[in-house]
């Protein structure tokens, strides 16, 4: 069975910050759920939030959408691909090389995912984290922060309408409106 080796690559917003990447060695009958499952693993994200691979070009530029879940598609979609139907073999028939990776939409994490070799030494079945570079920092979640004081409404009307400036109309029966 041939095996691949992709690099993840965090992407970060301060460009001073240290490079942070993982090298993880997938079989090619492993599905993209167990490729997004090896990820949370490699970085130490928890599971329980949305997340998408994007196919991407040599440039980066965004093409489809591989979903966890099946969001159903619109109008304008014409295809809907789950990560638990899509394959490594898949991927590597049709050429794909690149891909990006989306981590809780709430709060994103952005990965950058590039297959960089192919290894047919090591025969485990399981993906495997072959290399770790650099620190991820996982943040804790910032919604476990608000509280119903923060959700309170404004004070003053941020629109400059006055409830005291509107009267209700009252109406016996559909013959007292004009039209």
């Amino acid at each position: 069975m041939r095996s691949f080796v992709y690099r993840i690559s965090a992407v970060q917003d301060d460009q001073d910050v240290e490079e942070v990447y993982r090298d993880i060695l997938i079989q090619e009958n492993k599905t993209f759920e167990d490729f997004h499952h090896a990820i949370l693993d490699a970085f130490g994200l928890a599971e329980g939030e949305m997340a998408s691979f994007y196919t991407c070009t040599e440039n980066w530029e965004e093409g489809l959408e591989i979903t966890l879940a099946d969001m159903g598609t619109m109008e304008h979609e014409s295809v809907n691909i789950l990560m638990q139907e899509f394959t490594i073999a898949k991927s590597v028939e049709q050429n794909i090389k690149y891909y990006k990776f989306t981590y809780d939409f709430l709060f994103p994490k952005k990965f950058k995912i590039e297959r960089i070799g192919e290894n047919n030494e090591i025969k485990e079945d399981v993906p495997v984290l072959l290399k770790e570079v650099g620190t991820f920092e996982v943040e804790e979640s910032q919604i476990a922060d608000i509280t119903f004081d923060d959700l309170e409404e404004p004070k003053y009307d941020p629109y400059g309408f006055d409830e005291d400036d509107y009267d209700e109309p009252t109406f016996e029966n559909i013959d007292d409106l004009d039209i």
